[in-house]
């Protein structure tokens, strides 16, 4: 009779094992194809001429699931088109979904702009910065505590900033232990505050600890991009500018076809790198999309992770991308991974 009971409890305690372990939260992220966009047709432009293409030009995007299970974990682990990554991976300092989110939308509509004005540029106009403004303060830095993300730099050191590379100057200008004055405007409200940062030395650079970005006045050409399905982050950038730059110019340049990329585009035109390609890999290939621009320091990332019949077409700039969409022959030779 003893021996019944001991075993009852033993069944007993792997089914409350089993049950718990439903409910376990595992420390890990899961990431898998995200839908894909065609951005010519979700994007409007007013103020301009725009033309009309027969192709299709696809950003792409990586599902993620952050509430993964235990034997959620189990089925993902078996599927070769999951991979699970370590939360903190995505989710630095404990940032909850909702945060990143709200990040990863900013990201996005700062992609949208950055694009509009590279585009801009490539098809004629000249769009310089008006101002800067800081995107991050580092923890622990000079500028923590004083300086805010959203601060709109006017002045540094009693002069005008028009641009990121004025107050780039100005901190380089000083030697570690000096301060730089800051004049800033602050919330929208428009009120400004003064602040000094002192200059510490990293990596034999002058630094004070912000992140700062280009700010423009309004642009000539309004353009409006509306994604669905939750988008966010930087890495259709690429792709926004090279649509933008389609609809403005009367040359088709997708030629009839269906291509598809990612990239983070900077205000220079460089493609920059970014992350869960080979989820988009497959997204792309599940489609019958057969191209795929992809940025050159991702390369070495998706080896043997191709599937078959997808061609990658490396690019560093967007005046890479454009060579290729627009010269037939350079499509041929054009670097592959």
């Amino acid at each position: 009779m003893r021996q019944r009971v001991i075993a009852a409890a033993g069944v007993l305690a792997l089914i409350g094992l089993v049950f718990a372990l439903n409910f376990y939260r595992l420390p890990v992220v899961a990431l898998s194809p995200g839908p894909m966009e065609d951005v010519l047709a979700r994007l409007k432009v007013e103020g301009l001429r725009v033309y009309d293409s027969e192709g299709k030009l696809y950003l792409t995007s990586v599902g993620i699931d952050d509430n993964v299970r235990f034997y959620e974990a189990l089925l993902d682990m078996a599927n070769r088109d999951v991979e699970l990554v370590p939360r903190a991976q995505l989710y630095p300092d404990e940032q909850d979904s909702t945060e990143v989110d709200a990040e990863n939308a900013a990201l996005m509509d700062r992609s949208k702009e950055t694009a509009t004005v590279v585009a801009l540029r490539e098809v004629g106009y000249k769009i310089e910065p008006s101002g800067a403004q800081v995107t991050q303060v580092v923890s622990g830095a000079p500028a923590d505590g004083k300086l805010r993300a959203g601060d709109e730099i006017l002045e540094a050191d009693g002069r005008a900033v028009d641009s990121t590379d004025d107050v780039r100057k100005a901190i380089t200008s000083h030697q570690p232990g000096e301060k730089v004055d800051f004049r800033v405007k602050r919330d929208k409200d428009g009120r400004t505050a003064s602040v000094s940062v002192e200059v510490q030395e990293v990596d034999d650079q002058p630094r004070v600890g912000i992140l700062l970005q280009d700010v423009f006045p309004e642009l000539p050409v309004k353009v409006t991009i509306d994604t669905e399905n939750n988008i966010g982050g930087p890495s259709a950038g690429l792709m926004f500018t090279l649509s933008i730059i389609d609809k403005l110019t009367r040359e088709d340049l997708t030629g009839g076809r269906r291509i598809a990329g990612t990239g983070e585009i900077a205000l220079d035109g460089s493609v920059l790198p970014v992350g869960g390609v080979g989820e988009k890999l497959i997204a792309v290939r599940r489609l019958g999309v057969t191209t795929f621009l992809i940025p050159a320091e991702n390369c070495a990332g998706v080896r043997g992770r191709v599937p078959d019949g997808l061609r990658l077409v490396k690019v560093s700039k967007v005046g890479d991308a454009l060579r290729f969409l627009r010269d037939p022959k350079a499509g041929e030779t054009a670097p592959g991974c």
